[in-house]
């Protein structure tokens, strides 16, 4: 009767598996969020496509831009920030076909990232369009915002949106004889409706990209509604409450 021995794992097999944890520990040790990304192939397009950019090797081995880099929600902020930027791309092209009567360029157009956060638009933005002007407006003074610090076309600005007359004020006069873009991205119900308050009134601002986050829990009529007419309450709020009293000049 034949029997099968079993295979009992030995000392030299168990201290080479040791070794081999060991070597892969010690490759990954300081790794951070980006470097992980590097090393692995995603199938979202926009990551790929940020991965493949030619300023990434550089700021990869910036010190201003380790916390950047080192985000636990990176590939989250990189996809929703190629995404922006694919639609910026769609509104410029929009505004310079749209002015039949004069030639616009990048210089002549300004771009407001409302309520930036740590700027994950602003970053993605300024290496893209190196002659566009970005103003980063926060009113947080707390954040790390180093990586931003060295962008030759992007300027901080804390301010308070909810102070809306020197919020509109301060926008006129950055965009005297130039064209306004806001984007506001992430931004709760209440922020989302004060930034269109904001943009109807500034003048020179012509579009506005805005992808709010989240609906206010005291807006329980919208909610109500939308479940009455069996669709989505967040389509439901940015189709029919946030979209029509936007006065914008573009066909967007």
């Amino acid at each position: 009767m034949d029997e099968t021995k079993e295979d009992v794992p030995t000392q030299s097999d168990n201290e080479e598996k040791d070794q081999v944890v060991m070597g892969e520990s010690s490759r990954t040790k300081g790794w951070r969020a980006i470097d992980y990304m590097i090393a692995n192939e995603y199938t979202n397009p926009y990551v790929q496509e940020w991965l493949d950019l030619p300023f990434i090797p550089t700021i990869r081995h910036d010190p201003l831009w380790r916390s950047f880099l080192n985000q636990k929600a990176l590939k989250k902020e990189i996809s929703e920030s190629m995404a922006l930027y694919k639609r910026v791309s769609i509104v410029i092209d929009q505004l310079r076909a749209e002015a039949v009567d004069s030639h616009v360029s990048l210089q002549d157009i300004v771009l407001f990232d409302v309520c930036s956060g740590k700027g994950n638009a602003t970053a993605v933005l300024s290496f893209m369009f190196p002659n566009l002007s970005i103003y980063m407006v926060d009113k947080n003074k707390k954040m790390n915002i180093s990586h931003v610090t060295n962008l030759n076309n992007v300027q901080i600005e804390y301010r308070d949106i909810f102070q809306v007359g020197k919020f509109v004020d301060w926008t006129n006069k950055v965009t005297q004889g130039k064209i306004g873009i806001f984007l506001g991205s992430h931004l709760c119900g209440d922020l989302s409706e004060i930034v269109i308050d904001v943009f109807n009134k500034c003048g020179n601002v012509r579009a506005l990209i805005l992808a709010p986050c989240c609906l206010s829990k005291r807006k329980r009529q919208i909610a109500d509604t939308a479940v009455r007419l069996k669709i989505d309450n967040y389509m439901y709020w940015t189709r029919a409450e946030l979209h029509p009293p936007i006065h914008s000049t573009i066909s967007d």
